[in-house]
């Protein structure tokens, strides 16, 4: 059985010389219908992508983007060809590293020697980006994580170290991203 109701729209000019009510089909099950419609139009989920955000916004989130990829990319140069090819191909001309229970090493050329002092298979250092960051201009970022350390001790045993770290980038006037302070500490394993 169809129910019909009857409206008539009295503020709007008759434009036709019959005076009749409109019938239109039952509006009980399109209202609700209506509204989830909209509902669900207002409640809808938006990924952030560069070309959606405003210029300094997709500017920062490219930054993000770059320095997560720049700091990723020095942990496998790290595994795989050891951490003075690692640490002197990313790091910036003025460079500070913090050194755990020693002064910095201030400068590149300074960074080199004390890089140049590590053995051939010495300690293999990774690490994972758990954030990163960056200025809205784009032009300097950070990113933190985990590190382990893994090393034969004297014995030929496996030892690993496990710590947190924080790097300091800074886009370069040829755009690449080379980091400017670089430190960290031990900690226990993580769980």
């Amino acid at each position: 059985m169809s129910v019909v109701s009857h409206f008539t729209f009295d503020c709007i000019p008759q434009i036709y010389a019959k005076s009749e009510p409109i019938n239109l089909p039952n509006m009980n099950y399109a209202l609700p219908l209506l509204l989830s419609i909209l509902l669900m139009a207002s409640c809808r989920t938006r990924v952030d992508s560069p070309r959606s955000m405003n210029p300094a916004a997709a500017t920062r989130q490219k930054a993000i983007d770059e320095i997560r990829e720049a700091d990723q990319n020095f942990s496998i140069l790290s595994e795989k060809q050891g951490m003075a090819k690692a640490f002197t191909t990313y790091a910036a001309n003025d460079v500070i590293k913090l050194n755990d229970g020693a002064a910095p090493t201030v400068g590149f050329d300074s960074l080199r020697a004390q890089m140049s002092r590590l053995p051939a298979n010495g300690p293999v250092l990774t690490w994972q980006v758990l954030k990163a960051d960056a200025a809205q201009s784009g032009e300097l970022g950070y990113t933190f994580g985990q590190w382990m350390l893994s090393k034969k001790d004297d014995a030929g045993k496996r030892t690993t170290q496990y710590g947190v770290y924080m790097t300091v980038w800074k886009r370069q006037r040829n755009g690449l991203w080379r980091f400017v302070l670089d430190g960290g500490n031990n900690t226990p394993e993580p769980k």
